[in-house]
């Protein structure tokens, strides 16, 4: 009976062996080493941050002024280093009438003419710094003038008195735009003049100059424009003399033409004279002697005349007038033609 239990004791703690639960990983180690699962886990080593980048100056946008013109604004640029920025001049200055603001930012109305150079400075809040040389050039303001403001007179045909303003300073090229009037017919505008033969009659004409910053300037323009004159004969249209008094008067008169400054007559041509007893006269080839002309108030006074005792000039003289002012016609008035008769004998 004893032998019978002592089988069964040993069958009974094999089977308690091989039901209990096999060792793990971290307990089958060398006999005297820690186990793993009993340490406890390392801490992450930490990541450097990033080097913050150099600060820089991106952007200086300056561009050209002009005295009187509103500088459209402009902002500075920078990068790098620990914003925000604060900027300010390391030396120089910008043109009188420009400001630079903390924040970089320029503008203003400059009130000097001239090329401006300066440095200007950024300071980040690290206190770093760095600087940048620029250069603002400012054009003197425009400036347009209008001869024809009030009124030009000119002469039908005339092309040599179209301009009527001038534009200077800014900054060119000039655009010219016409907000007013019309141009005469035949005619085409160029800038501030206009290019052909002025024809008769009234115009007016307003031109807008912009120059290249923006600045603006109005022209005005008007114009009267006149025939050439007509000639009228007078009560005695002829120079003759006939009492023998060695000088005589001829009378014409005119229309139109200048309003202001008096024409000039132009002998034209000589022609011969013949009498009613068929005789004929040598052509004449000069005015007669004492040859004189009063153009006045639209009347023409014309007269000859002679200290000798003996003279003999006799001929047709054909003549016009001529426009003698500065922006003439180029027309001549229509043609007159006179006796001149001196036939004296002492």
């Amino acid at each position: 009976m004893r032998r019978v239990w002592a089988v069964l004791s040993v069958g009974a703690i094999l089977v308690a062996a091989a039901c209990a639960a096999p060792p793990t990983a971290s307990q089958q180690t060398p006999s005297g080493e820690t186990s793993p699962s009993s340490e406890a886990s390392p801490s992450p080593t930490p990541t450097p941050s990033a080097s913050p980048a150099p600060l820089a100056i991106t952007k200086l946008p300056f561009h050209a002024g002009e005295v009187g013109l509103a500088y459209a604004a402009v902002t500075l640029g920078a990068a790098g280093g620990l914003p925000p920025y604060s900027w300010s001049f390391a030396s120089g200055s910008l043109p009188p009438g420009l400001s630079l603001s903390a924040g970089g930012s320029v503008s203003g109305s400059p009130t000097k003419a001239g090329s401006f150079g300066f440095y200007v400075r950024v300071a980040d809040s690290a206190g770093g710094s760095v600087s940048a040389k620029a250069t603002i050039a400012v054009y003197s303001a425009l400036v347009a003038t209008e001869s024809c403001g009030t009124k030009c007179v000119r002469g039908k045909g005339c092309t040599t008195c179209g301009k009527f303003g001038t534009a200077t300073g800014g900054l060119g090229p000039y655009a010219y735009t016409i907000v007013a009037g019309a141009v005469p017919s035949g005619m085409r505008v160029s800038g501030l003049s206009l290019i052909g033969a002025f024809p008769v009659g009234s115009y007016s004409l307003s031109v807008v100059v912009t120059d290249k910053l923006g600045a603006q300037r109005r022209v005005d323009a008007a114009w009267s424009i006149y025939s050439p004159a007509t000639l009228l004969k007078g009560r005695t249209s002829d120079c003759i003399d006939y009492i023998y008094t060695a000088s005589c008067t001829a009378t014409w008169g005119y229309s139109g033409g200048n309003p202001s400054v008096a024409p000039k007559l132009v002998i034209t041509k000589y022609s011969q004279y013949c009498d009613a007893t068929g005789k004929c006269y040598p052509v004449p080839t000069a005015p007669p002697p004492g040859w004189s002309v009063s153009i006045k108030s639209g009347v023409i006074t014309i007269s000859a005349s002679s200290p000798d005792c003996v003279v003999a000039y006799t001929g047709y003289i054909t003549f016009v007038l001529r426009d003698k002012s500065v922006c003439a016609t180029t027309l001549p008035s229509n043609a007159g033609m006179m006796l001149v008769d001196l036939r004296i004998s002492c």
